[in-house]
């Protein structure tokens, strides 16, 4: 008896890689976007706080507030753009 030619499918092995693989991509470029958007949030967030720490402060309508949040403004900025981007690269 004769076998006729039946083309062989792929082994299981092969499609999990395969799977895992296309996982993976999309994984890294979903992170990657969320990582961009953080940073984005971050750069806006301690621009306002800052811009309005000045504003406090210069203005003497509340100096006590306006150093705390220039102080708060700095640390943020610190980390979003030293901190975090090494974090990311670890």
């Amino acid at each position: 008896m004769r076998m006729s030619s039946v083309p062989s499918s792929p082994d299981a092995g092969s499609i999990v890689q395969q799977l895992a693989q296309q996982f993976t991509t999309v994984l890294t470029t979903v992170l990657t976007t969320i990582d961009s958007t953080v940073l984005d949030i971050a750069r806006v967030a301690y621009v306002t706080i800052l811009m309005l720490g000045f504003l406090l402060y210069y203005t003497h309508a509340e100096r006590r507030l306006g150093k705390d949040l220039i102080k708060g403004g700095v640390l943020l900025a610190v980390l979003a753009e030293f901190v975090f981007p090494y974090l990311m690269k670890l």
